[in-house]
């Protein structure tokens, strides 16, 4: 039985090729990346009936440097609360979000950090979400190649979105 990933995210999502998940994965797993560069929670509650019309037994949910960039730390559970809800309700499936890497961006850093500790606060609470610990895995780098390229502080270079997905690999496969 096939099972089926959906990826609701931003910039990161689109430009990583769903982390390349479709290579990294077994055969059984299908996945569809929906990330839409510059999009916010809000964006993708404003968007929520095409969340709809895609079957998914397992949404991962990478979010969150806009919100920093737009709303701050303001607003930012109960929007991920009310977009899981709605995830949950419309389907069988299963959420998990992503704590995001902090960014070379300074001006962020400490509102994704804040935020990062939401993320890990809301699992304690909600027996089907999880997510995936990216902001250590970041943080704890220590390869001679930085994960940001001097020209983008927000993106990180193909070893960073490697190592995303193999941070996503692992959890969905339970390694």
């Amino acid at each position: 039985m096939e099972r089926r990933i959906t990826i609701v995210g931003d910039s990161l999502g689109q430009w990583s090729d769903g982390f390349g998940l479709k290579t990294k994965l077994p055969q059984g797993y299908k996945v569809t990346d929906i990330s839409v560069a510059g999009y916010t929670i809000e964006d993708w509650l404003q968007n929520k009936s095409r969340l709809n019309e895609i079957p998914t037994d397992l949404w991962i949910i990478e979010l969150g440097t806009n919100d920093a960039m737009v709303y701050g730390t303001s607003g930012f559970e109960s929007r991920n609360i009310e977009l899981i809800q709605f995830l949950e309700s419309s389907q069988i499936s299963k959420v998990l979000l992503t704590t995001i890497p902090l960014t070379k961006m300074t001006s962020i850093r400490e509102t994704i950090r804040t935020n990062n500790e939401t993320i890990r606060r809301m699992k304690e609470n909600r027996s089907n979400l999880d997510y995936v610990e990216m902001e250590s895995i970041f943080e704890s780098y220590t390869g001679e190649v930085p994960l940001y390229p001097v020209s983008d502080p927000i993106h990180p270079n193909q070893i960073g979105y490697e190592l995303m997905g193999e941070a996503y690999k692992k959890k969905i496969l339970g390694i």
